[in-house]
């Protein structure tokens, strides 16, 4: 068993209800369900990140394909300009 540090939390009535429920109906003690429920929202939270950053990573990636083929568009319009307009003179 790890070792556990003691804190203190201020729950809601509502709150504190709900978790001696749900204690209660697994067999376990309201701490166990206090950790429970913070190892889940914690993990869920690092693969949350992960996520971001990888999607993050994706933006970034397709963002510097699209500036390339925008500075591509601007020279192809530009060199079709410049010859429009040498054909004026």
């Amino acid at each position: 068993m790890a070792a556990k540090v003691m804190t203190s939390i201020y729950l809601t009535p509502s709150q504190k209800n709900a978790l001696s429920r749900r204690a209660k109906q697994r067999h376990a003690t309201v701490s166990e369900e206090i950790r429970t429920a913070l190892d889940r929202h914690l993990e869920r939270d690092d693969k949350g990140e992960l996520q971001l950053g990888l999607l993050a990573g994706q933006a970034n990636k397709s963002l510097t394909r699209m500036i390339g083929k925008l500075d591509e568009a601007h020279a192809a319009v530009s060199t079709l300009r410049r010859s429009l307009t040498a054909r004026k003179r």
